[in-house]
C-alpha cells in the first residue's frame, strides 16, 4: 500500500547547564510516498524514513543528560503511533498521510577561550 509521509526535523537547542531545551525550531521537509505493508511496525517505517534521509539509526544517537524524550515519533490523525504497533493497528490504510518528527539536539554551552581569546557561546546562526 502507499503511504504519504510528511517528515519534520525538530531541532532542540539543548542547554548543557540547565539540562533542558531552550529553543525549538521545526523544519518541514518535502512530503513523499513510500510503499509499506499493513503489518509493518511503526518503528520499521521510521527506520526506512531515516534510511531514506541517511540519518543515523536511533540506537547510535548520543543522548545528552536530561534528554528523556523519544528521538522519533509518528503521528496519524492527531495520535502518536506506538513503535510496536502495526500500521493496521493504528488504523492507517492505503493512501493515508502520516507526519513523522525526528529530534536533533544542538548543544548549547560556554567555551572558555585561552591566549587572549574571548569567551563565546553558541550563536543563533549555529542553530
Amino acid at each position: 500500500m502507499k503511504l504519504t509521509v510528511q517528515p519534520r526535523v525538530q531541532k532542540e537547542k539543548w542547554s548543557l547547564y540547565w539540562r533542558t531545551s531552550m529553543n525549538t525550531k521545526t523544519e518541514l521537509l518535502d512530503p513523499f510516498v513510500m510503499d509499506v505493508t499493513p503489518t509493518m511496525k511503526c518503528a520499521d517505517v521510521k527506520a526506512k524514513i531515516a534510511e531514506r534521509f541517511t540519518w543515523e539509526p536511533v540506537s547510535q544517537l548520543l543522548r545528552l543528560e536530561g534528554f528523556e524524550e523519544n528521538w522519533e515519533l509518528m503521528v496519524f490523525e492527531g495520535r502518536e503511533c506506538a513503535d510496536d504497533s502495526t500500521l493496521e493497528d493504528c488504523g492507517i490504510e492505503d493512501g493515508n498521510t502520516v507526519t513523522t518528527v525526528r529530534k536533533v539536539l544542538v548543544a548549547e554551552g560556554w567555551k572558555i577561550g585561552g591566549n587572549g581569546d574571548d569567551d563565546s557561546d553558541t550563536d543563533e546562526d549555529d542553530f
